[in-house]
């Protein structure tokens, strides 16, 4: 996952869907450190491979 298109997600709420997952997480991305994004969802924060990451999406508002 290239980190300079990641950067444009940074701060804002989205959906990541992961290979392995049929639900995606929810949560705004706080944080991209080499390969790893962290995520913040309601009750929790994910520390989330970006080899995992089939795609990123953000609502349009």
């Amino acid at each position: 996952m290239p980190i300079e298109m990641l950067k444009e997600f940074l701060d804002k709420d989205c959906t990541i869907t992961l290979f392995n997952e049929i639900v995606g997480v929810q949560g705004k991305i706080v944080a991209i450190e080499e390969n790893w994004i962290k995520v913040e969802e309601k009750k929790r924060t994910r520390i989330i491979n970006g080899d995992m990451i089939r795609d990123i999406s953000i609502s349009k508002k």
